[in-house]
């Protein structure tokens, strides 16, 4: 699987996200592989209305509707018709309490979790908390010259054969020999962003990444 983390980017904002994931949704339903853009809060309403794929939240806080001005409920984005959030992205990082808070507030939801973890100790200690992926990504190398599949093969095998979740690879993949390689360790899909949001041709991109995916 694919979850595309579309992050603030004006060419994934408003009107520019329908047309760049209508290409998500053709690659996916081209290759059968699931491709789950990560959107801003304020597009997932247009996004699954004009799109009807399935579409995350980029984080939500660990909180109930109310008083809770400038927070974002994991109620409002169900309601807006996500089915997942991302939490604790490197340019969103959050106490490990709050991640764990955040996962039940999720549950209660019915939102899926992807927590995003940097070091193997937070991402044992998330595992125990039961979200629904555990992702591995250093932020020192997300948009970087180094693919975290890389430097990082020998600790995402083991994060791959350990923990029970099943494990998200992110931070410099850019290509279908990144996907393969991570394939081989284990791990169960990728998180990217500039690679196919600031790709000449998103389309053609995604569905190099996708083939590996594709193909087993």
């Amino acid at each position: 699987m694919i979850f595309l983390s579309l992050k603030t980017y004006p060419e994934a904002t408003g009107d520019a996200v329908i047309k760049l994931l209508a290409a998500a949704k053709a690659v996916s339903q081209a290759t059968g592989v699931a491709i789950i853009p990560c959107a801003q809060a304020t597009d997932i309403y247009r996004i699954k209305q004009e799109l009807g794929i399935e579409v995350w939240a980029q984080h939500v806080d660990p909180i109930d509707p109310g008083r809770h001005s400038g927070w974002i409920s994991p109620y409002s984005v169900k309601a807006a018709g996500a089915t997942g959030t991302v939490l604790n992205h490197a340019e969103h990082p959050l106490k490990p309490e709050v991640i764990r808070h955040t996962i039940l507030k999720a549950k209660e939801y019915q939102l899926k979790t992807l927590v995003l973890c940097e070091t193997l100790e937070l991402a044992r200690q998330v595992s125990a908390w039961n979200p629904d992926y555990i992702g591995y990504e250093k932020g020192a190398l997300i948009a970087g010259p180094v693919a975290m599949i890389d430097q990082e093969e020998t600790n995402i095998k083991h994060l791959a054969q350990t923990l029970p979740q099943p494990l998200i690879v992110g931070a410099g993949i850019i290509s279908a020999a990144h996907v393969r390689k991570t394939l081989t360790t284990g791990a169960k899909g990728v998180i990217l962003a500039s690679a196919f949001v600031k790709a000449p041709d998103p389309e053609a991109k995604l569905r190099e990444l996708a083939a590996p995916l594709a193909a087993g």
